[in-house]
């Protein structure tokens, strides 16, 4: 009668222990994942075409052309810029970047990753435009091509059909380099 007593709690304590064990595990979370609402690129707009670049950086004797096609991504989250750099005496070969531009809701800011074919890349960020003006500052850039700090670049919308912009970089030797470029809309 002992041995019937003892199973017999120690059968209801293993009831008791599951079922608390059970009303603690966690739920299978079931609310579908929120989707962040898409951005809203009334402001960048003007940018989505085909641009021609005429860039000038003062370390270089003369101007290299840049050619850039921006569009907007399929899913609407993003504005995706690919750009080919033409060869000049000091470009060997044609090289080809791919920026991808969205605003975070979250942080309140425009975020612009870049990549090209050469493992180059750059994440960039900005408050967003001020009058005819954004400015965009490196989050992640890494310091090649004799780059010792980054500065950051100021993008001016002078019409529809026309940009300028301007940044500069400090060499390690302490040089500063500025780097200007002028666009126009082809298309």
């Amino acid at each position: 009668m002992r041995l019937i007593r003892a199973l017999s709690i120690f059968g209801a304590a293993l009831i008791t222990l599951g079922t608390a064990a059970f009303a603690q595990s966690p739920t299978i979370e079931t609310t579908p994942i929120p989707m962040t609402a898409k951005t809203d690129f009334s402001k960048m707009a003007f940018l989505s075409g085909t641009w021609n670049c005429s860039v000038m950086s003062s370390r270089r004797p003369t101007p290299y052309h840049v050619t850039s096609v921006s569009t907007l991504s399929t899913d609407g989250y993003w504005m995706v810029t690919r750009s080919t750099t033409q060869k000049t005496s000091w470009i060997a070969r044609t090289l080809t970047t791919e920026d991808k531009m969205t605003y975070d809701p979250s942080t309140s800011r425009w975020v612009d990753v870049s990549t090209d074919d050469s493992g180059g890349y750059d994440v960039s960020s900005s408050p967003g435009w001020n009058g005819d003006s954004i400015v965009w500052t490196d989050l992640a850039y890494p310091q090649s091509n004799a780059t010792a700090v980054n500065n950051p670049t100021t993008l001016t919308k002078v019409s529809d059909t026309e940009t300028t912009s301007v940044s500069s970089f400090k060499e390690p030797s302490g040089r500063l380099v500025t780097v200007k470029s002028s666009c126009t809309k082809a298309s």
